[in-house]
């Protein structure tokens, strides 16, 4: 159980690319060490006996040779599982692992000038995107600061911690200044520390932004959902549009095929005819003429009779007689 945690600590932080071959031998030897079975980098496989050996060598070398192949098997997997594909598609046609290594030491762990160039281009340039694990980036940067050290290129810590600081983004500029104006020790743990403490600062400070947002959206929501019950509460559409629709009739009565047929359904109040409305007839408005008349009997109902004659007043006394008696 406890190799397995260290073999998957081991992909997370240093996974065999090429570039970083030597930390990444000093990690996986430390995993052999603790198996017990680094000896199999340094040994090859056990030679078999001649045809005269005594049976107790004969069994020896069964026996050593059963543990040598099932140790073997297990050194070659931790060695090919700490690859990128690429390169273990490469190198996991070789059974054992100590020519693996051999062949890697060869391909890798030489050192020129290229590759301390490379190694230095790298460690200046990499940069912390917006966003990151603070914690991923500075083993990223261990990790080069190690191969350079090992190349015989080292750098101090105060330089590994500029560059570090050099490497974080823009919304860090408060942190940097703060950190390089207290008094503190300028070493990679201290930086590392103050480093995890700013990020669940900047985690917590996050998530509270989030909710105030959230809060806020609520409470536009609410507002316009009031806006537009008070908006259908209080349409603005005039008495005429919505007779016209209860009537089947458009927004604006422009449909002159709907107006055609409620001109066929329905007569004209003056001549009563269809095809039109009253408002459209042409011919004489017997309706208001009617009305008139009706208007002028009614100014004369319940007032005095008009001064005149006993001949004129006649008709207008004999009137108001039958209405009284309702003699009619």
């Amino acid at each position: 159980m406890a190799s397995n945690s260290v073999f998957s600590e081991l992909l997370k932080s240093c996974k065999l690319d090429g570039s970083n071959f030597t930390v990444w031998k000093r990690k996986i030897m430390f995993l052999l060490s603790a198996e017990n079975i680094d000896y199999i980098i340094d040994e090859s496989e056990p030679e078999e006996p001649g045809k005269d050996a005594t049976i107790e060598e004969k069994e020896e070398y069964e026996e050593n040779y059963a543990t040598w192949t099932k140790n073997n098997k297990r050194a070659r997997i931790f060695i090919l599982g700490s690859m990128t594909d690429s390169l273990a598609a490469e190198y996991e046609g070789e059974q054992s692992a100590r020519k693996i290594m051999r062949t890697l030491e060869k391909d890798f762990g030489e050192v020129s000038l290229v590759k301390v160039l490379s190694l230095v281009n790298r460690f200046l340039s990499t940069k912390m995107n917006h966003g990151d694990s603070v914690n991923q980036h500075l083993n990223k940067l261990c990790v080069l600061a190690e191969e350079l050290k090992i190349a015989g290129y080292p750098f101090s810590e105060e330089v590994q911690v500029m560059v570090v600081l050099n490497s974080l983004p823009s919304t860090w500029e408060n942190f940097k200044t703060n950190f390089c104006h207290f008094d503190r020790v300028l070493n990679m743990r201290n930086l590392r520390n103050h480093l995890l403490m700013e990020e669940d600062i900047k985690l917590s400070e996050g998530k509270g932004k989030n909710s105030n947002h959230t809060e806020l959206h609520l409470g536009e929501e609410k507002k316009n959902y009031n806006k537009r019950s008070w908006q259908k509460r209080k349409p603005n559409d005039d008495l005429r549009e919505t007779l016209n629709r209860k009537r089947g009739r458009d927004d604006r009565g422009n449909n002159s095929a709907q107006r055609d047929d409620w001109y066929k359904k329905f007569p004209c109040h003056n001549c009563g005819e269809l095809g039109h409305f009253r408002a459209d007839c042409k011919k004489k408005r017997k309706y208001s003429d009617q009305k008139k008349q009706n208007n002028k009997s009614d100014e004369h109902k319940g007032k005095s009779p008009p001064n005149g004659s006993p001949q004129d007043l006649w008709p207008h006394a004999v009137g108001q007689i039958v209405a009284q008696n309702n003699l009619v």
